[in-house]
């Protein structure tokens, strides 16, 4: 089995590939590694749960009833979704299961006479979208250089705390990395892959991987947050109070205090729920011009692709050679 950088998530496994799909179907491979990973998600298992059949996994083999199952699942989510809710993933797996094989659907005992009247929570004044991003724009500095060939060198903690050394250029969507013995670029549309012993071409699932982690660990412009931005409410990330602006299906979390922007999730519907994906924002410094996050952390519903990034060295608006993108000759 082959191992990929794929920005830094180095351990990403091939899949296996896409047989007897019933319900599922017109998902890309990366759409159904992240749907998969939502109902696994919402059940607390791994998944052998359904796909190890006598020892073995297969993905294919109906064998296993937990399968039919789940489809069963699937089809009633659909339904509740489809006539209650205009089609909008309002119910997924995990509203009922919490991380459980097994749903709650008994109320806890004993029970504790409620306040009366039913205490209403006073609703905070909320601070202007606008101005939040006015002052986020102001205390990072010259956002332009963000947007500048970079050249950064760091180390990746993986989920099971393996940490492994890079050395990342990045132009606009074009990825270089040396990492973990192995050379890999990306040149917008097609990447490629080296090691010692060989070479390759991304097949079209690493391609849409490296985008889509590319895109979890992309620093937030202002700019990215737009003029139809609100703000929604007050909250806490740990013992931070942060404003939390939504636009779309993009959620900003701007630190009451600095102004900086210190979380950023992103919400993609899937055919069992809406899925999140969590971008944390730590160790500000100043990169010559602009503050830049030293510390970058990515946590999605497929456990084995979230990691942290600690950057030691930060280079904006570097000379870059595009050769470096390309697949080279022979």
């Amino acid at each position: 089995m082959r191992k990929l950088i794929v920005v830094l998530a180095f351990a990403f496994s091939a899949s296996a590939e896409l047989k007897n799909v019933k319900l599922l179907t017109g998902l890309s491979e990366l759409e159904m590694q992240r749907t998969m990973n939502m109902m696994r998600a919402s059940l607390g298992v791994h998944c052998d749960y359904c796909h190890v059949i006598k020892g073995q996994w297969d993905f294919a083999s109906d064998e296993n009833p937990r399968k039919d199952r789940a489809r069963e699942m699937i089809r009633m989510v659909a339904d509740i979704n489809r006539a209650t809710f205009a089609g909008h993933e309002v119910v997924s797996c995990f509203t009922c299961h919490r991380g459980s094989v097994t749903p709650v659907n008994l109320v806890t005992l004993p029970q504790t006479a409620p306040k009366f009247p039913t205490p209403r929570p006073e609703k905070p004044q909320l601070a202007d979208a606008k101005e939040l991003v006015k002052k986020y724009a102001a205390v990072l500095g010259d956002a332009a250089l963000l947007k500048t060939p970079r050249v950064t060198k760091g180390e990746r903690t993986a989920f099971d705390q393996k940490v492994t050394p890079f050395d990342l250029v990045e132009k606009g969507a074009k990825i270089h990395i040396n990492a973990a013995e192995r050379e890999q670029a990306f040149n917008g549309e097609s990447g490629w892959w080296r090691n010692e012993k060989e070479s390759g071409v991304m097949a079209p699932r690493e391609v849409d991987l490296v985008r889509a982690l590319a895109s979890a660990y992309a620093v937030v412009l202002p700019s990215d947050i737009g003029d139809y931005a609100r703000t929604v409410a007050k909250e806490k990330i740990g013992d931070r109070e942060v404003w939390v602006v939504e636009r779309g299906t993009r959620h900003f979390y701007f630190d009451v205090d600095s102004g900086l922007l210190v979380r950023a999730v992103t919400l993609t519907p899937t055919p069992v729920g809406t899925v999140p994906q969590q971008t944390d924002f730590e160790d500000y410094r100043d990169a010559g011009g602009v503050k830049f996050p030293f510390r970058i952390r990515v946590s999605l519903v497929d456990p084995w692709l979230s990691a942290t990034r600690q950057y030691t060295s930060v280079k904006l608006g570097a000379e870059v050679d595009d050769a470096q993108f390309e697949k080279p000759k022979g």
